[in-house]
């Protein structure tokens, strides 16, 4: 099975306490991101969270795939980890983007919620000039 089915699965979804906005190597040294870092121990997505993330590509800041990472590089490992789990195959999704919902498309996959929002938006925005310009 291919896609992102598991994401409703993972111990983390909805938590965006693994994606802190304001990611510094001191704000990474925490102890929450330690408590945080635990509950990727028995995750058995950490193979596909880096293949969808792609953290090293993407220069990721927080935690993926029993890692965390600042700027795509390894700051710390969960005790499960495996370094067999970092291929990062595929390409690079910028999400909340129109291309981004392109690159889903590629993948056969259903796009975020972001990539979605941006492509309406940027279909809406594509009809709005149409219409000024009367065609």
């Amino acid at each position: 099975m291919s896609g992102t089915w598991w994401v409703g699965e993972a111990p983390c979804v909805g938590d965006l306490r693994f994606t802190p906005n304001d990611a510094t190597a001191d704000s990474l040294r925490t102890p929450l991101m330690q408590t945080l870092l635990k509950v990727c121990q028995d995750c058995p997505f950490r193979v596909q969270c880096i293949a969808l993330v792609l953290p090293r590509h993407s220069l990721f800041d927080g935690i993926c795939g029993g890692r965390l990472w600042l700027n795509g590089q390894i700051r710390d490992t969960c005790t499960t980890a495996h370094p067999d789990e970092l291929a990062e195959s595929g390409s690079h999704i910028t999400h909340g983007t129109e291309a981004g919902a392109r690159a889903h498309n590629r993948r056969g996959e259903t796009a975020c919620p972001l990539c979605r929002e941006a492509a309406r938006l940027a279909q809406a925005r594509r009809r709005e000039q149409k219409r000024a310009h009367g065609t």
